[in-house]
């Protein structure tokens, strides 16, 4: 089975915003991106697409899914939750004494009123799980956010928890995954 996991376009949002788990709208630069990514997986038949409920994926999904398939949508493939830090500046989040402790340990440790590292990992190992009970010869395509890629990738290369979080993942940036 091949995966492929494909990261939302720009947020219409300014930048250094915590938007994690939030339904921020997309950029208006959507229609360029979309060009450029379509270009990329032109030559790609998906068997099965995916997709985070959150608009930033879900409009690009439906740019991306026939007309004779259905995108299913799966809570598990949202971004993490931030908590109270949703839609809050970073330079703010930064000076709070939570944030010490997330910053810390955010494996383990959620944000005030969200989730952890591994949370998410766990939402995720979940969804791999579920992949694997699937036709086995499935070309799988996932439209999520950089965190769940992050997790994705962490389980399925056996990669350090902790050196994938800093892994740069672009928006529109497509990564593949044998299972």
């Amino acid at each position: 089975m091949t995966i492929y996991m494909l990261r939302h376009t720009h947020p219409k949002i300014d930048k250094g915003i915590c938007y994690g788990n939030s339904d921020v709208e997309l950029a208006d630069s959507f229609e360029k991106e979309w060009i450029e990514i379509s270009s990329k997986i032109s030559t790609i038949s998906f068997d099965i697409i995916f997709s985070s409920p959150l608009q930033r994926c879900t409009i690009l999904a439906e740019k991306i899914c026939p007309p004779n398939k259905q995108i299913i949508l799966d809570d598990r493939l949202k971004e993490l939750n931030f908590g109270k830090w949703e839609l809050k500046k970073w330079d703010e989040i930064y000076k709070s004494p939570e944030s010490k402790k997330w910053f810390n340990n955010f494996i383990n440790e959620p944000a005030p009123g969200g989730e952890s590292y591994q949370d998410l990992i766990n939402r995720v190992t979940n969804f791999v799980d579920y992949l694997k009970t699937l036709k086995k010869n499935n070309k799988i395509l996932i439209i999520t956010h950089a965190g769940v890629i992050r997790a994705a990738y962490s389980i399925l290369k056996n990669h350090p928890k902790k050196s994938s979080f800093d892994l740069k993942i672009g928006y529109g940036q497509l990564f593949s995954f044998q299972i």
